[in-house]
């Protein structure tokens, strides 16, 4: 079975904190920060409160070209939101797995001008092609943040749902650790519109 690692919004409210602990312990004090869309988008939220600083921008990089079809390298999908040049910048995402939408942010900002860029995540991988200025917990499983929690369960519904009942994916997304409640009200809302009777037909 994978190895998952489910966080919730207090863990990751703490690891951001302490995320900032470390930041500042380091004396870095970023005019602007930066979030990678999707995932790095509340930590970099967060941040921003703890920094008292209002100046935030985004960046959306992608693994999809316009056919929906994979990639093998990031696509720079929504350009620096803000204007960076003569800029010191914090680049925030949730995670360094491969690391290529570390990399590719980072070379989009260079290229705006910025006078210098650090990099921040919440969880670091060692397999990652950088390795971030700043992290706090490095790992090797599969992360699941609970901004993730709807898009993870339509996953698993999406992926198993003709080798599985739908009794038997909410199962194991309760058994990964996906709060049961979620999980329960995810497939009777959300799922229900246009799959309702096709689960409820795998479960009898």
């Amino acid at each position: 079975m994978e190895d998952y690692e489910i966080v919730s919004w207090d863990q990751s409210y703490q690891m951001t904190f302490y995320l900032f602990e470390k930041i500042t312990e380091d004396r870095f004090f970023p005019d602007i920060i930066v979030g990678i869309a999707r995932g790095g988008w509340i930590p970099a939220r967060l941040l921003a409160d703890f920094y008292g600083n209002r100046r935030t921008a985004n960046i959306k990089i992608e693994f999809y070209d316009d056919n929906s079809r994979a990639t093998e390298n990031p696509i720079i999908t929504q350009k620096i939101s803000e204007g960076v040049e003569g800029k010191v910048i914090l680049i925030v995402d949730d995670v360094a797995d491969s690391g290529k939408s570390l990399v590719a942010a980072i070379e989009h900002i260079k290229e705006m001008g910025a006078k210098e860029i650090r990099t921040a995540t919440l969880y670091y991988k060692e397999h990652s092609i950088i390795k971030p200025d700043y992290y706090i917990n490095e790992t090797e499983s599969w992360i699941v943040y609970p901004w993730e929690y709807g898009e993870y369960i339509a996953f698993q519904y999406k992926t198993n749902k003709d080798k599985m009942s739908s009794k038997d994916i909410r199962k194991k997304l309760k058994d990964i650790g996906i709060p049961p409640p979620l999980v329960d009200a995810y497939f009777s809302l959300v799922l229900s519109n246009g799959n309702l009777n096709e689960m409820n037909r795998n479960e009898q």
